[in-house]
């Protein structure tokens, strides 16, 4: 089940309740705090800004907390430190619902899926009552809860959707396909909401819509068995989306990102790579400093050109010098121009991949894609270096039958994500192991 919850600092909070009784001699528990809020507040239209703010504030959360184990199990980040979890997902295997950190991964998710599904409640009886001011409040709500959809049914082989301390039972590994309908669901209702007035929601909803699209389809790649006789997503509809978006955008090299700064919760996935160095940078990708904590220089080159992967390059960099704050890239154009070129080369148009492939290529610069390699060679490049740290590549790792050099002889088998971890088994009288 899922409990909203907030960290405290014990240490801290024990100091001030002891330094108010030494210094005032009140009852510091009888306290009228002007910032704290009870759930009727909520029901404020006033507040609606707020309680979409909410929705991504929890989505920041989760999206750190699950990148860090599914980076982890593929070849994009290797375990260095001293936590056996990691060692775990490391060496392949992650389907241990006894994980600390897929456990603390899917607390955050739920969070933040229940926190954006409140919100478009909310939101959307606010605009039925005729009081929402401001529809972009109601649109980011539908985004947000649409993100966090698509991520649980990327990352996970079974969920469970309650509602706070009410139990709901699995949703069942055969349906997990069915929240990219939720996903698309909510895409189509900010769709209906976007105009002149909402900045650039729409290119911003169509792009996640193609990417939701493809998600579904890359999804029955994997579901019941991994296809990797034939690995690659024929999605006309996504592929439609992607380039509606790209229409709409008008901006060179386009990504929509989640800001990370002191004000939010801190990106994990940076912490334990950045700070923490429970987790580095994988040897598959980059050459590690002396002490094997950091990166050293990108190793990884472009098969054509002979030179370390520029777009590798600018997001080891990027990630590494934001430390705690690193964003998180939700879709760009570089994988809008993926989705279109992958879609053609499935249905053999050669020429759309290659014009897609090398719009690509032209922002960092590169040569042209004449040929020189096999085109679906060049596309899995392409996705490792383009969607790095993103939450792509173990999909990948499974169709194309690419393994991790970190995992071991027990990996689980491929196409093999998430369990539902124990803290929720324990506590859902519907769930067993």
């Amino acid at each position: 089940m899922f409990y909203p919850f907030k960290k405290l600092n014990n240490g801290l909070l024990a100091s001030a309740l002891l330094l108010g009784l030494l210094f005032t001699g009140c009852d510091i528990l009888q306290v009228n705090n002007p910032n704290s809020l009870v759930e009727e507040d909520l029901a404020n239209p006033v507040a609606a800004s707020s309680i979409a703010n909410g929705a991504e504030a929890t989505l920041v959360e989760g999206l750190g907390q699950i990148l860090a184990p599914y980076s982890t199990a593929t070849d994009e980040l290797t375990w260095i430190g001293t936590r056996d979890g990691w060692q775990q997902l490391d060496q392949g295997r992650v389907s241990e619902p006894v994980n600390e950190f897929t456990d603390a991964s899917f607390l955050a998710l739920s969070e933040a899926r229940w926190t954006a599904d409140e919100a478009i409640r909310r939101l959307e009886e606010f605009r039925s009552n005729g009081t929402l001011q401001d529809k972009t409040s109601l649109i980011r709500s539908y985004f947000y809860g649409a993100v966090v959809y698509i991520t649980i049914a990327d990352s996970y082989d079974n969920f469970v959707f309650s509602d706070r301390e009410e139990a709901a039972p699995a949703k069942g590994e055969e349906n997990m396909d069915q929240l990219y309908d939720t996903a698309v669901g909510y895409l189509n209702s900010g769709l209906e909401l976007t105009g002149s007035n909402t900045g650039n929601w729409e290119a911003r909803l169509l792009a996640v819509r193609a990417r939701a699209k493809f998600s579904q389809s890359l999804w029955n790649k994997l579901n019941p068995d991994t296809d990797t006789g034939n690995p690659l997503v024929e999605n006309s509809e996504a592929s439609q989306d992607a380039s509606a978006a790209l229409a709409l955008l008008g901006q060179n090299d386009w990504r929509y990102q989640l800001e990370v700064t002191p004000e939010t919760a801190e990106n994990d996935l940076a912490y334990q790579v950045n700070d923490r160095l429970e987790l580095r940078i994988g040897n598959a990708y980059a050459v590690p400093t002396e002490d094997g904590t950091r990166v050293d220089s990108v190793s990884l080159r472009d098969p054509i050109d002979d030179i370390a992967a520029p777009a590798l390059v600018s997001a080891v960099n990027e990630f590494v010098s934001a430390n705690l704050y690193a964003n998180y890239t939700l879709i760009s154009e570089r994988e809008l121009r993926l989705i279109i070129a992958e879609d053609a080369l499935a249905g053999n148009d050669t020429n759309t991949f290659e014009d897609q492939i090398n719009e690509i290529r032209s922002l960092d610069q590169l040569s042209e894609y004449t040929g020189q390699i096999p085109p679906v060679e060049l596309l899995e490049h392409s996705r490792r270096v383009n969607l790095f740290l993103q939450g792509r590549r173990l999909a990948d790792h499974y169709r194309f039958g690419s393994d991790s050099p970190e995992w071991g002889a027990n990996r689980d088998e491929p196409g093999t994500f998430f369990p539902i971890t124990i803290t929720e088994i324990r506590a859902n009288p519907n769930i067993s192991f």
